[in-house]
């Protein structure tokens, strides 16, 4: 699996043998995982039930192994064919929230999307707020990757220009990993799950 960023009770990524997303679940901690990072783990022989909201999701036996790291050039590979289809709606709707019972795994619950321009982010009252602009639509969607918004927390100011995320980063950003959140109070959102390169 290629890693694209840790969250919680898990990781996203890009399966290597298929090409495909993955969210892949587990117990215990892995030790820290970088954007790029390869690993490796057993998938759990114990079913579980899907879920409609992140059709996706894998469970493993124990937490990956790490053997290695990408480049983002060689990266590039993987990622390349997953970026979201242009003249389609983000993640297979319009709007930021979805009724979580009309949902039936048939859509993906993660999408790169490419960004021209650079996102800004913007701290709310409670949660960092990722503003980018793509296929001339303007999106306001939480940021919940958990590391990036402690860097932000340690910095302490109220905006970043894309200039400011390329300090913080050490790189520019150039696409973005969405995502549907969880269920929270039967409604799905879209969400941003990482800030990555490009090669």
């Amino acid at each position: 699996m290629l890693v694209l960023v840790a969250d919680a009770g898990g990781c996203l990524g890009v399966d290597l043998d298929s090409g495909a997303f993955v969210r892949a679940r587990y117990h215990g901690e892995p030790g820290p995982l970088a954007t790029f990072d390869v690993v490796s783990a057993q998938i759990a022989d114990a079913g579980h039930p899907i879920d409609a909201s992140r059709p996706e999701t894998v469970h493993l036996d124990h937490p990956p192994e790490h053997i290695g790291a990408l480049s983002p050039r060689r990266a590039e590979r993987w990622l390349e064919p997953l970026h979201h289809p242009r003249r389609r709606n983000l993640l297979g709707f319009p709007g930021a929230v979805v009724p979580y019972w009309t949902l039936n795994g048939d859509q993906p619950s993660l999408s790169l999307v490419d960004v021209v321009a650079g996102p800004q982010v913007h701290r709310e009252a409670h949660q960092y707020e990722c503003r980018f602009t793509w296929q001339s639509m303007r999106y306001h969607l939480p940021l919940v990757d958990r590391d990036l918004t402690n860097r932000l927390d340690g910095v302490g100011w109220p905006r970043y220009s894309s200039r400011d995320l390329e300090s913080v980063l050490g790189r520019r950003v150039r696409r973005l990993l969405v995502a549907l959140s969880p269920p929270q109070e039967g409604y799905c959102y879209k969400v941003v799950a990482a800030l990555l390169p490009g090669a």
